[in-house]
């Protein structure tokens, strides 16, 4: 039953790691570097793969095999042998502790807590950011910062990055002075989902549109800022832990 449900999970992303693949093609084929390399900067395969975060300057054994594997391949090969590794791998590693939809990682001896946000909500066939469901997740955001209170006292200013911070749907679940402080950051990792989320819809799907638009741009790609390219550039926001506890009534 687990092998079924990673199965049917491989074929719902396997458009999502197809366009990795291209993205990451197009930037070793701009900057003359092994595709693996390009794949491990600019894609969450990583992640994706059940491998973590990557980082250190050492690659792990498991990404080692997988990227020895892309390397032999034809490109044609490529992305059965992703989704044939995705199937070995166990599930991308989760928040340890997470409250509904959202989890935070403390950060700077703990003064600064970074918010994280993920898709555990399609129960009646709508997406997590429904309106009917925007209760539900501010009772999860008024818990999280509940234990943000009792365990990192000391915590000052909330930050967070994401393409979500471009829907409305998403910033009304928090103090309208954090929403309004968004930006667009000097640089955007590549490889998480602060970028890469925009192309999947709440089922894990990709939305097509997206997928268009994305290689569309990559005409325009600049090595420099690989992140331009997307629909929608991920924003950053930061404000004051207190006005999250006024907000949410903590």
């Amino acid at each position: 039953m687990v092998m079924d449900a990673r199965r049917e999970q491989a074929e719902r992303l396997r458009g999502y790691f197809e366009v990795q693949l291209l993205f990451a093609e197009a930037m070793a084929e701009k900057t003359s570097r092994p595709l693996s390399d390009a794949c491990l900067e600019v894609t969450n395969l990583h992640r994706r793969l059940g491998l973590g975060r990557a980082g250190g300057g050492t690659v792990s054994a498991g990404w080692a095999r997988y990227a020895d594997g892309l390397e032999r391949r034809p490109r044609a090969e490529r992305l059965d042998w992703t989704l044939d590794f995705f199937l070995e791998t166990p599930p991308e590693e989760s928040a340890s502790l997470r409250f509904g939809c959202f989890s935070y990682e403390p950060q700077d001896a703990g003064q600064v807590v970074r918010i994280h946000f993920s898709n555990r909500d399609s129960e009646g066939g709508q997406g997590p950011l429904a309106r009917a469901k925007a209760e539900r997740r501010i009772s999860e955001l008024r818990e999280m910062f509940g234990h943000v209170r009792t365990h990192h006292p000391g915590a000052q200013t909330v930050r967070g990055g994401s393409w979500l911070y471009n829907l409305e749907a998403y910033r009304r679940l928090f103090p309208p002075d954090y929403g309004a402080s968004r930006f667009e950051p000097e640089r955007v990792r590549l490889d998480g989902t602060s970028s890469w989320g925009q192309l999947l819809d709440f089922r894990e799907s990709v939305k097509p549109a997206v997928r268009q638009a994305l290689l569309d741009n990559m005409r325009h790609l600049d090595i420099a800022a690989p992140w331009k390219v997307f629909p929608m550039r991920a924003l950053g926001a930061q404000g004051a832990v207190e006005d999250f506890r006024r907000f949410y009534g903590g």
